[in-house]
Parts: C-alpha cells; sequence; structure tokens
C-alpha cells in the first residue's frame, strides 16, 4: 500500500468522522434549542449557551479523547483553529453578507470584556506550551462564572425568538441520546485520522487540527450564520461566536487539560512554532472583533479584513511562518 493511498484513506476516514461528529452534535443542538424555545429563553442566552456547548461539544469530545491519547497538541490547534475560524471565517462572511449588521457592544460589554480577558489568559497559559494543573482550574472557574451570568444576569431585555413550534417526543429524546454517542465515535476517528495524517506528511497533529478540523467544523455554522444574517438575527451570530469562543478556551482547554493531568497525562504543545503564529493570530482576530464592535453598522471592509487574514492564518499554517520574524 503506496503512503499516498494510505493518506488518502485517512482523508476519507477524517471526512467521514467529522461528518458523524457534526451531525451528532447538530441534532443535540436541534433538541436543545427546541427545548430553550419551549421555556421562552431568550436568543442571546440560547446562542452563548445552549448552541455554543453544542457547537463546541465535538472540539471538547475530540479535546478529552486526544489529551487520553498523549495528543494535546490536537486540543490547542482546535481550540486556536476554531476561534480563528469563528471570528475571521464565520463573522467575516456574516458581514459581508449584510450591509446593515450591527454588534451590540454596549448591551454586551461583559462577555465581549470576558471573551477578551479569556483570550489574553488562554495565551498567557499556553505560550511556555504547557497548560498545569492551577490553570486548568483557573479556566473551569471562570467558565463557571461566565455560565452563572449569563443564565442569572445576562439579556435580561432580550425578547424570546421562537423558530417553529415542534414538539419533542420520546424519539427525539431516544436520539438525542444516541447523538451523544455519535460525538464520542466521531472524536475518536477523528483524533486517530489527524494523528496518521500529521504522521505521513511529517506536520505536527496541531497544523491539521487548526486548519482542515476546525474549517470543518465551521462549516455547519456557516450555514446557519448566512441564515441569520438574511434574517437579520445579529444576536444570535454574536451570541454564537463569542459563547463558542469562550467554551473553546475555557471548557475545551481546561477540561480536557484537567482530566489528563488527573490521568497522569501532563498539556505539553510540541509545536515550536505555535506560540509565533497561531496565538498572535487568535489575539489579533479577538482584538478586531473588538475594534468593529464600535462601528454602526459594522462596515463591509471589516469582512474582507477578516477573510483576507484567515486565508493568510491558513497559508501561514501549513508554511509554518513565524510572525516574530516578519517583524
Amino acid at each position: 500500500m503506496s503512503i499516498l493511498f494510505t493518506i488518502i484513506l485517512w482523508f476519507v476516514v477524517l471526512a467521514v468522522a467529522l461528518t458523524v461528529l457534526l451531525r451528532s452534535a447538530d441534532y443535540f443542538i436541534y433538541v436543545a434549542e427546541k427545548l430553550g424555545n419551549q421555556f421562552n429563553v431568550p436568543s442571546f442566552i440560547i446562542g452563548a449557551t445552549v448552541v455554543a456547548f453544542g457547537t463546541s461539544l465535538p472540539e471538547l469530545a475530540v479535546g478529552v479523547i486526544s489529551v487520553l491519547g498523549g495528543e494535546p497538541d490536537i486540543v490547542t490547534g482546535t481550540v486556536v483553529g476554531s476561534n480563528i475560524s469563528n471570528i475571521l471565517f464565520i463573522t467575516g462572511i456574516a458581514i459581508l453578507m449584510s450591509a446593515g449588521f450591527f454588534i451590540q457592544f454596549k448591551a454586551h460589554r461583559v462577555e465581549f470584556l470576558l471573551l477578551v480577558f479569556a483570550t489574553i489568559l488562554a495565551t498567557y497559559f499556553l505560550w511556555d506550551k504547557e497548560l498545569n494543573l492551577i490553570e486548568a482550574l483557573i479556566c473551569l472557574l471562570l467558565l463557571i462564572i461566565y455560565l452563572v451570568y449569563v443564565v442569572g444576569f445576562s439579556s435580561k431585555n432580550d425578547k424570546p425568538e421562537v423558530i417553529d413550534n415542534v414538539v419533542l417526543n420520546w424519539k427525539n429524546y431516544a436520539y438525542f441520546i444516541l447523538s451523544i454517542l455519535g460525538v464520542w465515535v466521531g472524536a475518536k476517528y477523528t483524533t486517530d485520522a489527524i494523528t496518521s495524517i500529521s504522521s505521513l506528511l511529517h506536520l505536527g497533529s496541531d497544523v491539521i487540527s487548526q486548519t482542515v478540523v476546525a474549517l470543518g467544523t465551521s462549516l455547519p455554522e456557516l450555514a446557519v450564520t448566512a441564515a441569520a444574517a438574511r434574517k437579520k438575527h445579529f444576536n444570535i451570530i454574536l451570541g454564537n461566536v463569542m459563547g463558542s469562543n469562550i467554551f473553546n478556551l475555557l471548557a475545551v482547554l481546561g477540561l480536557p487539560a484537567f482530566i489528563g493531568i488527573m490521568n497522569l497525562k501532563p498539556y505539553y504543545v510540541e509545536d515550536s512554532n505555535f506560540n509565533q503564529f497561531s496565538l498572535p493570530i487568535m489575539l489579533a482576530a479577538t482584538f478586531l472583533l473588538l475594534i468593529a464592535s464600535f462601528f454602526k453598522p459594522t462596515p463591509r471592509s471589516f469582512g474582507v479584513l477578516f477573510i483576507l487574514l484567515y486565508i493568510f492564518f491558513m497559508v501561514g499554517s501549513f508554511l509554518g511562518i513565524n510572525l516574530l520574524e516578519l517583524v
């Protein structure tokens, strides 16, 4: 069996595993959203908690399995790549699609500040390419504080947006349970495929996870973003992007690291270029989103800038660009 055929075979496995992973997570989100609508939960809270957690569920499952398998690079690559994709790719497309895209900074300033703080904190924690027990616990503590704030205090003036009147039955709950199993099976084979492809191509496992996997997990969100942008439901887009990024930084980093350390699996990042390219771009993307929020509405030029930076990130990841050397 040739190396080329083996690489192609593992890419097929990756595609199938990602499909199972995303389809399962998608059904999880579907049921959770319907429950939220039935209980008249405001749209921003649904976006920032239920949808954000659901869209981060694949990354969380991959994270736990990869750390226990001794591949923490996959976690950091997936988290950083997903956060960059959410801001530069997803939000960039949303801005380009809608001339009236409006980011409500004043209404959600606490969430914005928490996102910026979590990004800076995660960058500081990962700069030495290690996440220790104290740092993992800090991430989880901030996650709890965020959830308490969003559910208890945030968006009190948001009006519920009931999308439809679907009534859930026992079959929905049965498939809901099966979807959780599908997430874990998909995550297992996604991790195996990333490890194998990276080894065959002589690349760091974080390169595949922060480009191919991160883009793959962002594609379903792109469809949701496009629909929400056409209907001018900007709160859903904003809540999803911000909530998903906060979950990634605090839960997808913190929980797998904690589980790994408790199972005597230390969290080390082996990629020599990780903190000189990917982390600075994640920081820059977060601050660009903050800057864009002060324009009412957000100019489409920001959308162009976001997409160009995302292309630079994708190309630079494979070329191993060192931003510090460029500066």
